[in-house]
């Protein structure tokens, strides 16, 4: 339908009216009934063609094949008006969404581009969207034991028998070793029950969160797998390596289309969110709340909603 209609307006306008969307002195290729087709919609219609069909259209004989597809056509527009179709609620609704597409499109071509300088701050604003740095995820042990506990060498002695059991358990393919010493000893109630996954942290957010002997010790670890032991301020740590991901770094010239692309429908979702503001404001807008709210919906015997006034 909406192609159709499309096609319509290129062969010259409305039967009926053989001026209708022709120029004057504006040459006619075909005259259809009491419609027309320009020798402009012609080619405008045969460049839409990819360049592979155009090809095949160079000779008289060709385009005359061509222009009868477009005559067919516009009879049978002549004849659906002839019938009353232009005035069929469908077609008219049709008619509607395709002005309001055309109109949509015309809003986001006022839109216009995107500056160099809001792509630079766009990309500055969203500098960790672009650029992280080095990540590891480690599960951890928690032996708690201030420095200065009277018990704390006792601790350090524990966690050194821990270290020792859960390698030799891993190291004999029990890869479940770690998560159950996990449940069984750590004094880190929000991590223990998840195998003492402490996530993704940079080494700044392990530092902040466990001490700056923990974060080095984390990133210190080579392989996924690998287990170390470290204390700090608060106590002992059991450390396994679970997974690294590498410093990334995308530049402005690399994310250039993207960050351009994002802008641009940004600016075009609110040129038409403020151009529809303005045309409501304009507008007389009367919402008739008791009529809309006598709109009910009833399942039918296939289980589906429909509309009952």
């Amino acid at each position: 339908m909406a192609a159709a209609l499309m096609l319509l307006q290129a062969c010259g306008g409305r039967a009926g009216n053989e001026t209708s969307g022709v120029a004057p002195g504006e040459t006619l290729v075909a005259r259809v009934g009491d419609g027309a087709i320009t020798a402009r919609a012609f080619k405008a219609k045969l460049e839409e063609q990819p360049a592979f069909i155009r090809s095949r259209y160079t000779s008289l004989e060709s385009k005359k094949e061509f222009l009868g597809g477009m005559i067919r056509f516009e009879v049978l527009a002549q004849e659906a008006r002839r019938q009353g179709l232009d005035q069929d609620p469908e077609v008219k609704a049709t008619l509607e969404k395709l002005m309001v597409q055309k109109l949509i499109q015309k809003q986001a071509a006022a839109a216009g581009t995107v500056s160099e300088a809001e792509l630079k701050a766009y990309y500055q604003d969203h500098l960790t969207e672009f650029v992280r740095p080095e990540r590891v995820r480690v599960g951890q042990v928690f032996l708690a034991s201030a420095r200065g506990d009277a018990r704390r060498a006792q601790v350090q002695q524990e966690a050194a028998r821990l270290l020792a059991d859960a390698r030799r358990r891993e190291a004999g393919g029990d890869t479940r070793a770690f998560g159950e010493l996990t449940r069984a000893r750590s004094d880190d109630a929000a991590t223990r029950e998840v195998e003492g996954d402490l996530g993704f942290k940079t080494r700044e957010e392990l530092a902040a969160q466990w001490g700056a002997p923990v974060a080095e010790a984390a990133f210190g670890l080579k392989s996924v797998g690998e287990l170390s032991e470290v204390a700090s301020e608060r106590g002992l740590h059991l450390l396994k390596l679970l997974a690294r991901q590498p410093r990334q770094e995308q530049s402005l010239e690399s994310a250039r289309a993207r960050i351009e692309n994002r802008l641009l429908q940004e600016k075009r979702s609110q040129g038409l969110d403020a151009f529809t503001a303005a045309l409501k404001q304009k507008g007389e807008i009367r919402i008739d709340e008791q009529a809309l709210d006598a709109v009910t919906l009833q399942g039918d015997d296939a289980g589906n909603a429909r509309t009952v006034p």
